[in-house]
Parts: C-alpha cells; sequence; structure tokens
C-alpha cells in the first residue's frame, strides 16, 4: 500500500534546500532589488518578468502567473507529481528519504509521462549493455571505434546499439510484464495492422536524446550501412513524439553542457550528433544540436534563459553555410550576441577534428569566429569571381549593403580595410562610396544587429501595474493577507471584529485555509502554504506573497485595512447614493433629491462613527 511522504521530511527538505539552486540550472538569473529575476521558463517572453525570492523560498511570473515553492517549480517544470518533485529536491540536497515512505500514486497523467521515462531509460540501458558487452554489439563497437570514438565517450553519451532483429525490445519488455497500451504510446515500436508491436529501431547506432534535466525521451537511431537500393532508408530515424518528447522544443546534450555552458559564458551550436560528440571528444563541452530540423525559436529561447552568447559551428559544406544563414535570420529578433565558425575546406566538424586534432578545433572555436556581417560578406563573396571586373563590382555593392546597416564606426572601418585589401581599392575610396549609400539607403533594419529591435526594447515591466488597477477594497485584502502571512498575532486583531469577512470569497478561502493550517503547522510559512492550499488558489497566494511591503506594520494599518473591509458594502450604497441625488437635480425632483442627501449624511455619519 503507498504510503504518504511525512509531512515533517517534506518541511525537512524545504528548509534545507534554496530555490535558487534548483531553478538556476533551468533559468539564468540576475539581481534584482531584493529579487532575482529571469525569462520565464514556462513561456516566451523578451522582457524578463519570472521573480524568484530567495527570502521566501518562492517563485512568480508576473507574465503568466505561474508560482509556488521549490517543488512546485519542478512540477511544472518537469510534469512530476508532488512525491517525485520531493525526491527529486530531497536527493539533490544528498537527503535520504524515510525507510518507511513508499511512493505515493501519482495522477494518470504524471505517471503515465514517470512510466514512459522509465521505458526509455531501461531501453537506454539494455541497448547500451549489447553494444559493450555482447557479441550482437561488435559491429557496431567497430564502427564508433573506427569513427575514433573512445570508451569513455561512448560511456558518457550512453551510446547503444539496436540489434537486427524486430522483436529484441518487445520480449525484453514483455517479460517485465508491461502493459500494450504503455509500449503501444511509447514511440519505441511500430505495429502492423493485426496490432502486434515490432521494434522501431534495428540494426542502428542508437543514441540517448535528453531532457533538461537529463532524462532520456527519445532515441535517434544511425544506420551502420547503406541499405539495398530497392529499399531507402534515412541514415537517421528518430523517435516520434510524445508526450515527454517534443524535438521543437529538445537540444541535444543540453543537460550535460549546461554547466560548462554557464562557466563560458557561451553555447556552441551545431548541426548533428557526431559534431556535438566530436567536440566533447575534443575538449568542447558547451556543444548542442538541433534535432535534425532547423533550428526553432522555442529551442532559442531555452538557451536564452541559460546564455546571451551562442556560437554557431554547423558543416563547411554549401548546405552548412545555406543553414547557418537561416539561423541568422531566426536569431536577429533574439538578444544573442553571435558568432559564426566557419569550418574550412568544406567540412563537418567531426571531419575537421579527425584531420587537424582537437587543439585546432579549441583554437577554430575559441580565436576564429566571425562576426555575422563578417560572415555574410564571405558568404557573399563565394558567389562571384573577384577576378572579374563585373563582379567584383557587384560583390562590393552587396558588401556595402550590409556594412552601411553596421552602426559602430569602428567595425565599419574595420569591414572597409579588409575590402580594401582584398580588393585592392583605396579606403578612400570605398568610405566615400559608402557614405553615398548612407545618404540614399534608408535602413529598415540593421542587418548587424542581431539584438532585440530597438522598437521592442523595453525597460523592466511595471510589476505593481495590476495592484495599482485594483480597487481600495482588494488592495486592503490583498494587504491584510500579506501582514497575517508574515504576523499571526494579527489575527487577534481580526477577531475582535466578530462580522468581520472579506468582500471576495476567494480572499476569504485563503483567510480560512490558514487558519486552518496553522492549527496543525505552528510556524507556517508561505513556502510551505502553498503546497496546502487548493490549486485555484495557489497563484493568488503568490500574487500576495510577493507584495513589496515594509518588514513591519501598525496596529492602525491594519485597522484600516480591516475597516475598508468591513465597510465595503456601505461605500457603494454611499456611491449609488451621490449618483441618485445627481439624476434627481437633472430632472428637477428637489423632494426626493432631499430625501436621499438625508440618507447620505446619515450613512456618512455611521461611517464616520464606526457604528456599522
Amino acid at each position: 500500500m503507498a504510503r504518504k511522504i511525512p509531512e515533517e521530511f517534506i518541511e525537512e527538505v524545504r528548509q534545507k534546500t534554496n530555490i535558487v539552486d534548483i531553478i538556476e540550472p533551468y533559468v539564468q538569473l540576475k539581481k534584482a532589488g531584493r529579487n532575482l529575476f529571469g525569462l520565464c521558463p514556462f513561456h516566451e517572453e523578451r522582457t524578463p518578468s519570472f521573480s524568484v525570492s530567495e527570502e521566501k523560498q518562492i517563485f512568480h511570473c508576473f507574465s503568466c502567473g505561474r508560482g509556488g515553492n521549490v517543488f512546485k517549480f519542478l512540477m511544472e517544470m518537469e510534469n512530476l507529481s508532488f512525491p517525485e518533485a520531493v525526491e527529486k529536491v530531497a536527493d539533490f540536497a544528498g537527503i535520504a528519504l524515510p525507510k518507511s515512505y513508499q511512493a505515493a500514486a501519482n495522477s494518470d497523467r504524471n505517471s503515465q509521462a514517470t512510466e514512459l521515462k522509465q521505458d526509455y531509460q531501461a531501453t537506454q540501458e539494455l541497448y547500451h549493455h549489447i553494444l559493450l558487452k555482447t557479441v550482437a554489439g561488435e559491429t557496431a563497437l567497430k564502427y564508433l571505434q573506427q569513427r575514433q570514438l573512445s570508451e569513455a565517450t561512448i560511456k558518457h553519451f550512453q551510446i547503444g546499439y539496436a540489434p537486427n532483429d524486430n522483436k529484441t525490445l518487445v520480449n525484453f519488455f514483455q517479460t517485465q510484464k508491461k502493459d500494450y497500451a504503455e509500449l503501444n504510446r511509447s514511440g519505441l515500436f511500430s505495429s502492423d495492422d493485426s496490432g502486434n508491436l515490432y521494434d522501431r529501431f534495428r540494426n542502428r547506432v542508437i543514441f540517448p536524446i535528453t531532457d533538461q534535466s537529463g532524462n532520456t525521451v527519445a532515441f535517434s537511431g544511425r544506420m551502420l550501412q547503406a541499405p539495398p537500393a530497392d529499399q531507402p532508408l534515412a541514415k537517421y530515424l528518430n523517435s516520434p513524439e510524445t508526450e515527454i518528447f517534443n524535438k521543437g522544443q529538445t537540444l541535444f546534450n543540453l543537460a550535460a553542457a549546461k554547466k560548462a555552458i554557464r562557466q563560458s559564458g557561451k553555447v556552441i551550436l551545431f548541426e548533428g550528433f557526431m559534431d556535438v560528440i566530436s567536440a566533447y571528444q575534443a575538449g568542447v563541452l558547451n556543444g548542442v544540436a538541433s534535432m535534425g530540423t532547423s533550428l526553432t525559436q522555442q529551442q532559442l529561447y531555452i538557451l536564452n534563459r541559460l546564455t546571451k552568447k551562442i556560437v554557431i559551428c554547423y558543416d563547411g559544406d554549401q548546405p552548412g553555410i545555406q543553414a547557418a544563414q537561416r539561423a541568422l535570420k531566426l536569431l536577429k529578433t533574439t538578444d544573442f550576441e553571435v558568432e559564426i565558425v566557419v569550418i574550412p575546406n568544406g567540412q563537418d566538424p567531426d571531419e575537421f577534428i579527425k584531420a587537424q586534432g582537437a587543439a585546432a578545433f579549441q583554437k577554430l572555436v575559441d580565436h576564429k569566429s566571425l562576426t555575422p556581417t563578417a560572415f555574410m560578406i564571405q558568404y557573399l563573396s563565394q558567389q562571384y569571381d573577384l577576378n572579374n571586373d563585373a563582379d567584383k563590382v557587384d560583390f562590393l555593392n552587396g558588401a556595402l549593403d550590409y556594412i552601411v546597416q553596421v552602426q559602430s564606426p569602428v567595425e565599419q572601418e574595420l569591414y572597409l580595410n579588409q575590402l580594401a585589401q582584398r580588393l585592392k581599392i583605396s579606403l578612400a575610396a570605398l568610405q566615400q562610396e559608402l557614405a553615398d549609400k548612407k545618404k540614399t539607403q534608408k535602413i529598415l533594419q540593421p542587418v548587424a544587429d542581431y539584438g532585440q529591435p530597438a522598437a521592442e526594447v523595453k525597460s523592466q515591466p511595471n510589476h505593481d501595474l495590476e495592484y495599482s488597477q485594483l480597487d481600495n477594497v482588494e488592495k486592503s485584502e490583498r494587504n491584510l493577507l500579506n501582514i497575517i502571512f508574515h504576523f499571526p498575532e494579527v489575527i487577534n486583531i481580526v477577531d475582535t471584529y466578530p462580522n468581520f469577512k472579506f468582500v471576495h470569497q476567494s480572499y476569504q478561502d485563503i483567510f480560512d485555509c490558514w487558519l486552518r493550517c496553522s492549527l496543525t503547522q505552528p510556524q507556517l510559512r508561505v513556502a510551505q502554504f502553498v503546497d496546502l492550499v487548493p490549486d485555484n488558489l495557489r497563484e493568488l497566494v503568490i500574487t500576495i506573497e510577493m507584495l513589496e511591503r515594509p518588514g513591519d506594520y501598525s496596529s492602525a494599518e491594519v485597522q484600516d485595512y480591516i475597516m475598508n473591509i468591513i465597510h465595503y458594502e456601505q461605500q457603494k450604497q454611499l456611491q449609488e447614493y451621490q449618483a441618485q441625488i445627481k439624476q434627481a437635480a437633472q430632472i428637477g425632483d428637489a423632494k426626493r433629491e432631499l430625501q436621499l442627501t438625508m440618507k447620505l449624511i446619515s450613512l456618512r455619519k455611521k461611517l464616520e462613527a464606526h457604528d456599522i
């Protein structure tokens, strides 16, 4: 029978864990005032609105409204159940789970996702074992050794081999009595018209693909040899998308590269898995690759939360150069600092490393990168015969079209000097030509500005905007609850008003829930309370807790909030009287105007005397 995690253990884990340490691997945080801010991991944005309070141990996005404590973050980020999130945080903090504990039953959605991750992990271990420990894997192992991959690299990436048999994985899971529906939706199998399952990957080297937390969620299988001419097959076969795998939101090697990306301050973007693996073996540890498709906005957004500098290192052949161009167009809408490494002689990174060695590749990546403008000029030059005067003029005009839109005069002069030397034209003539272009060309979008367009650059959002739009009574409700969260004795003041009740039901529900939880948790804190409050109230609790308030309160302040709440209905009645008096005056009904005025005066006196 499943057991609940003991509450005292949950609280121990919460108190011994800093929420910042859990969130930072996912979001690049920067100090701003009392809190830390970054780009929200739950939706796309350009101005950071995701706030983390180290003091309060909670997070809150002022844009999408998501918020909670350290457990809630992992539940949202990794699709975990509450017990799974507690276990993961406990493991991070080095706190052993109670021996008597058994994981509580998950919700259907969470248990299905967890089951799929477990299936992929088991499959990864099986394929890795087959590659390294069985006769069936010898051919694939020799292939990888011919590609100059060391055993350490193979183990690091957990590379495996799927045998040339369509029932290896089917039989493996049948011995574990796995549910058919679970296997059928896993993406690990194909099926015939009768519903019989067959291994999706056969006679392929298997590269595990992980999510941002390092969980295996998909595979890419590479053929060992070319297929027969009458049976064309793709060189690479990827897992289909499932509830745990979205290729447009996944980057190969991201989980393993996060630490190196943060340490180096940049990410190296490759085209393929083997380029990432070869680069890793060559000592370049901050490399990732998109999933066999064009780079996506979602992938860039994920990287943008980790670093502001991206180095494109695609293949040096024509398709690779064109892919780099497409990536640059996508990067124009971001605030990345962008550099491009062009692999010489049309090679890909893997080929260059084998030919020139690890040291030469590290030097190329660290010291031979180009700016986007320099890359575009170099790419443009390949389209012309620069020994032909007509081609030379066309190339020059095209190059100046890029340079004219560079904002820095120093950078402009650098490119002009390079052109002057290359084309054997005087620098003065190029400067005059550039000046003429500046006069005649309307600059729509700076080609060299691969950051955020000027019109979209925004200052830090006004996180008080929503609060400022609230009416007086709702401001009072939020402030009163915020004080109660931090000063429990304030409840005694509230109790002196026997008829007190919050105007809005959601605030009353939060208040009632806080009172109930306080009975069993005398030292109740908001970071703990968010696990106990109903889901529909959690975001509001976080919003209240994130209010910027003084560190203390006065009894008079509390009483003012209480009176504002109590007198809300009477204030509404006053406003109605005032509107009715105005209407009576407009139609000349003096008798009704007098009656309403007397009522208004009477109500005001009662309010002033607190006699209501």
